[in-house]
């Protein structure tokens, strides 16, 4: 009995020992991970636990066959992301342990301002891997979902509210590919989307993107419906952030398939998806090819008279300048008004307009008001005035000027 006790009392302390030491093992790792919203400037020695949801080479600006870095975007178990790069220098120690989808430990990466126009998340900074950071494959990663996706409305994506939009919708029309150009690059495809309130957003896929929707469909020719995410999509410089899941087995796609089905019902592949070929599909598409794309930049001190595009966001009408003009009714150009007085000794005076262009000389002529709206345009490149002209700016106002200035004069009497 003696003996016994004594054993039990030398192995129980040890017993106790050796669950704290454990305890201290596993607080310890706990604690030696952190989290991207953590990141700390003041110090490098944290090791990250993060998976790799996108991985893309940027090419140089100045020789297009040369990857001058690899570029990601990490997530950690929180579904916090994070931009992170890996420069030339540094490829052959790295190359072979990034792979997409892949967890990992980063072990000691350097933190830079994130000074991408094109934000992933809010985070501010962004990681680069260098000589003294380590990497090595993670295990245990856990999230609630793979991808830890974040949907935002189509609203926000037609009016450009939000800065990170990931979108799920069925496709629900599809134009025919456009492969007319030697760049494979700027071949595209056009396609809608439709959530489940019904609302539909146009959708450009270019090169390997409008292929993959095209191999999908020639190879599931029976497929009852088609619904997609599109990870970061954008209409400018950024088709390499993007990710396409087709149909893919997320919890995600079945979710909203199973939506669809409750709100829909069972629909074969003809029924759910139409092929437009429409002549106003064409003329968009003409509209695009035969028209450069320019940056503010290249406006700003332009070297060729022509037609351009320019993708940017409109960030307010200026207010310096008038948002109108006095037209002719006749031509559609700005008339002149000046005063006449009925005598030399007469303080009385009548507004005569007259427009000066040939045909309208000897016609006469009234007043039209018309748009004429100065708007700032933004761009990743810089910011530009523009001018919204009558057939622009009605479009989008949806009344005329005239119409539009007769509220204003009303909303002035009501208050004074």
């Amino acid at each position: 009995m003696f003996v016994f006790t004594f054993s039990m009392c030398n192995f129980l302390p040890l017993f106790i020992l050796n669950i704290i030491c454990l305890s201290v093992v596993v607080t310890m790792a706990a604690r030696n991970i952190t989290l991207i919203s953590y990141l700390d400037n003041m110090r490098d020695d944290y090791t990250l636990k993060v998976c790799i949801i996108r991985l893309w080479g940027s090419f140089s600006e100045y020789d297009s066959t040369v990857v001058k870095s690899i570029e990601m975007v990490l997530m950690d178990e929180m579904g916090t992301k994070i931009r992170a790069s890996v420069y030339r220098k540094d490829f052959q120690r790295f190359d072979s342990k990034l792979k997409e989808d892949d967890a990992i430990y980063i072990r000691s990466p350097i933190i830079a301002p994130n000074k991408y126009t094109f934000k992933i998340s809010d985070v501010t900074s962004k990681l680069n891997l260098h000589g003294q950071t380590t990497v090595h494959e993670c295990l245990g990663f856990q999230s609630k979902t793979k991808y830890e996706f974040c949907f935002v409305s189509f609203e926000t994506i037609i009016f450009a509210t939000t800065t990170s939009n990931i979108s799920i919708g069925e496709v629900v029309s599809l134009g025919k590919l456009d492969s007319r150009d030697v760049s494979i690059s700027k071949h595209r495809l056009t396609l809608q989307i439709r959530n489940l309130e019904g609302l539909q957003v146009n959708v450009t896929l270019f090169a390997d993107f409008a292929y993959q929707m095209i191999s999908y469909l020639e190879a599931h020719k029976q497929v009852g419906r088609v619904v997609i995410i599109l990870q970061i999509p954008s209409v400018n410089n950024y088709f390499d952030h993007t990710r396409m899941f087709i149909n893919a087995d997320l919890p995600e796609i079945v979710a909203f398939t199973d939506s669809l089905v409750g709100l829909r019902g069972i629909q074969n592949h003809s029924s759910s998806l139409t092929f437009d070929s429409s002549k106003s599909y064409n003329e968009y598409e003409d509209f695009l090819n035969n028209h450069k794309v320019k940056n503010v930049v290249d406006l700003l001190e332009p070297q060729d008279v022509g037609k351009f595009i320019i993708v940017g966001t409109i960030y307010g009408i200026r207010q310096d300048i008038d948002w109108y003009y006095d037209a002719c009714s006749n031509c559609g150009k700005k008339v002149d008004r000046r005063n006449v007085f009925s005598g030399p000794d007469s303080g009385e005076a009548s507004v005569v307009v007259e427009c000066s262009t040939e045909k309208c000389k000897k016609k006469e002529i009234s007043l039209a008001p018309r748009y004429k709206i100065h708007i700032r345009v933004q761009d990743d490149f810089g910011t530009i005035t523009l001018t919204l002209f009558d057939g622009d700016a009605y479009r989008l106002v949806k009344q005329r000027a005239s119409d539009l200035i007769e509220k204003i004069k009303q909303v002035c009497q009501i208050i004074g």
